[in-house]
């Protein structure tokens, strides 16, 4: 039975030579196709992945040259010419983003324990495109994600940008900007401890030539809460040069900040594009002072500097998390020059036009023949941002004017502006307004108030010179009326202005200054008044209607002459018409001279003498001057003293009439003085008229403002 046996052994053998002659070709197949693979092994093969990934986040065509892996404990990824394209509309445009190549090192441990830690991102020739229009549509809006949840950003340590471009246009902004960007390694031993992110930035921005260099340090810094972060930056905007050095503890949320920020340029309202900050005109300033966050605001503070030729001090904190962005300010100064202030009352600040934009509005404003401040009220900036100020200056320096110090305290919310006080100390005495300004179609409806109280007329005589004189000045004007500018507002306003000048001094250096030096002149000579003439008396009251100041009193009494005045000053086309007539004291009926007429433009009446030339003439020009200064009496005794000159000056002129006529020979003229000062007693005081406004309602005025500042 041996025989099976031999054929099972032989059948045996040949299975497993036939399978050693399979095994072997197949092994020697493998092994070469895992030598091939080896081989010919492409990254490249991915790169359809990779793409649909990149085009599935970005919303738009990605494209890569070819990819490369370095395996390791840090998988380095290489991209290597990048291509984004532009979305949908922007077509037009230059890819979005291009870079030569794009490496990214991920941390293997840290992905497999669920976070994305990316060590190193190195970026070569990158170049990237923004890009927005008038209607808000922008090329650098992602898709979000699905759920509205957010996605945790990578951490990211050593950031290597070369030879990098970005080109910025935002049409809304009429911007154009390009950007050079590097990144420099550390250098201790030049005493940079940390890489930096440098750019350079040329181009326009908000229609300006700006020009920008920024030097910060690299990402890994600014997670690193624990270290300084370095800022180091310079901007020109226009004229404008804005300076920011130091470093933050925090930078995320800008705390521990030791920055010192730097503004200087021809006029403070141009850095309204760079701050958000709106700023009325001023002349040219150099401030600098501290930059931190606190509170969720941004603070200016400790900040010193000049305006012009006023020095400027406090502090300055901006709120831009509320809907309208809000600027809360304390100001002050030591010294103020008056004219450096212009710009918040639309006048050309300083003694000269510091901007294009400036000569200008005072070129118009000449051409208008207006004599009041003509710039318009910037209504879209006013609303643009909410402001608290406080402002005090200690001293004021300027020899045209008899003020000392001024204090001001401000709300302006929602483009309504209230002026709670603006007050300016004369000697004993004080110039105090207020007012407020509410928009109204396109312009504002403005109330405005002026008392003047017990201002100290040796203050006046000091400001122009070697000038001796005391006296007191009182008296208030109120304005009502609706425009763009001051001069709209006056010129479309109701009120009036009362005011006496009591014991004045020397009528040759009053006169000029309170009419203007060649006008104030020219008066002097025309009315025969000799120089050094004690001014004794001065009372204007003269209601205003629709912009036209008329004449219900004006008296002006020296030691031997009184001049009484009858016309209208017209500030709605700025000019006057008026006519003055001084007669002696000493009554003789060759002294009395015609009437002097001032007509014209206010900016350079003519004046010329009238024909009339007798006694009935000049009784005709007082009549209606005799009655109405008792009415005045206490307002007079509030604004300058119960033992006024001037109240004795109407009690003189009303018992002895000029020429000899009494205005109304039927009924007695003391008499009359008796009923006019009843009536003013008894009028009630809730009725008590104030330049067109009762006492009620400059009361229900004030009462508004205090409830504004405690709602603020």
């Amino acid at each position: 039975m041996p025989e099976p046996d031999r054929q099972d052994g032989s059948s045996r053998t040949q299975r497993r030579g036939v399978l050693a002659q399979i095994r072997f070709p197949v092994l020697g197949v493998l092994a070469v196709a895992v030598l091939a693979l080896v081989i010919f092994w492409s990254w490249d093969w991915f790169i359809p992945l990779v793409e649909r990934r990149a085009e599935a986040a970005l919303g738009r065509r990605v494209t890569i040259a070819h990819l490369h892996v370095h395996p390791g404990r840090v998988i380095r990824i290489t991209a290597d010419d990048v291509h984004i394209d532009e979305p949908d509309g922007f077509a037009t445009l230059p890819p979005f983003a291009t870079a030569d190549h794009l490496m990214v090192g991920i941390n293997l441990w840290h992905l497999l324990g669920g976070t994305v830690d990316l060590p190193v991102i190195a970026l070569d020739r990158p170049a990237v495109e923004l890009d927005e229009r008038r209607d808000g549509t922008a090329n650098y809006h992602f898709p979000g994600s699905s759920d509205g949840g957010s996605t945790a950003m990578p951490r990211i340590g050593e950031l290597n940008i070369t030879d990098g471009q970005m080109h910025f246009v935002h049409a809304g902004l009429r911007s154009d900007m390009r950007a050079q960007v590097h990144t420099t390694p550390a250098t201790p031993a030049k005493g940079d401890a940390q890489a930096r992110i440098v750019a350079d930035v040329r181009g326009t921005y908000t229609g300006q030539a700006i020009t920008g260099h920024f030097s910060g340090g690299a990402l890994v810094s600014l997670a690193d809460r624990a270290k300084p972060y370095p800022v180091d930056v310079e901007v020109h905007h226009g004229p404008t040069r804005l300076t920011l050095a130091g470093s933050v503890d925090d930078p995320i949320s800008f705390r521990g900040a030791r920055l010192r920020l730097t503004l200087a340029g021809p006029d403070m309202s141009l850095l309204y594009p760079l701050t958000g900050v709106v700023i009325p005109q001023t002349p040219a300033y150099h401030v600098a002072g501290s930059l931190d966050y606190h509170d969720r605001r941004v603070r200016f503070h400790d900040f010193e500097g000049m305006v012009g030729s006023s020095d400027l001090g406090g502090t300055l904190s901006v709120d831009p998390h509320q809907v309208v962005t809000f600027v809360d300010a304390e100001l002050h100064s030591r010294h103020v020059d008056l004219a450096d202030l212009g710009g918040f009352f639309g006048a050309t600040p300083g003694d000269r036009p510091s901007t294009a934009q400036q000569a200008a509005e005072q070129k118009a404003h000449e051409a208008s023949g207006a004599v009041l401040p003509t710039t318009p009220i910037n209504m879209p900036k006013l609303k643009a941002t909410n402001v608290h100020l406080a402002y005090h200056g200690d001293h004021i320096e300027n020899r045209h004017v008899p003020l000392d110090n001024i204090d001001a305290l401000v709300d302006i919310q929602d483009g309504t502006i209230d002026v709670h006080h603006l007050s300016f100390g004369v000697g004993k005495g004080r110039l105090a307004s207020s007012g407020t300004f509410v928009p109204q179609g396109n312009g504002v409806d403005a109330r405005i108030r002026i008392d003047m109280e017990q201002i100290d007329l040796s203050r006046l005589m000091q400001a122009l010179g070697n000038y001796q004189g005391q006296g007191t000045i009182g008296g208030h004007i109120m304005v009502h009326g609706h425009g763009q500018s001051l001069a709209q507002i006056v010129g479309d306003g109701n009120g009036g202005v009362t005011m006496a000048l009591d014991e004045g001094g020397d009528i040759s250096a009053i006169l000029p200054d309170l009419l203007g030096l060649e006008l104030g002149k020219a008066l002097l000579s025309a009315l025969g008044l000799p120089a050094k003439t004690d001014l004794k008396c001065l009372i204007a009251d003269m209601p205003l209607r629709d912009g036209v100041f008329h004449t219900k009193t004006m008296l002006m009494e020296t030691g031997d002459t009184s001049t009484v005045g009858k016309g209208d000053i017209n500030f709605s086309d700025n000019t006057i018409k008026y006519a003055l007539l001084t007669r002696s004291r000493h009554f003789a009926i060759a002294s009395f001279p015609g009437p002097l007429h001032i007509t014209g433009p206010l900016k350079h009446p003519s004046i010329m003498p009238g024909a009339e030339v007798i006694g009935r003439a000049v009784a005709s020009v007082l009549t209606g001057f005799v009655f109405s200064p008792v009415g005045l009496l206490p307002t007079i005794e509030a604004g300058v003293g119960k033992q006024s000159s001037c109240a004795e000056a109407i009690r003189e002129v009303n018992e002895n009439p000029a020429a000899g006529i009494a205005p109304h020979a039927s009924r007695p003229v003391r008499r009359a003085a008796r009923a006019r000062r009843a009536a003013a007693a008894a009028r009630p005081a809730d009725t008590a008229v104030s330049g067109g406004l009762s006492r009620a309602e400059r009361e229900r005025i004030r009462a508004v403002w205090a409830h504004r500042m405690a709602t603020h």
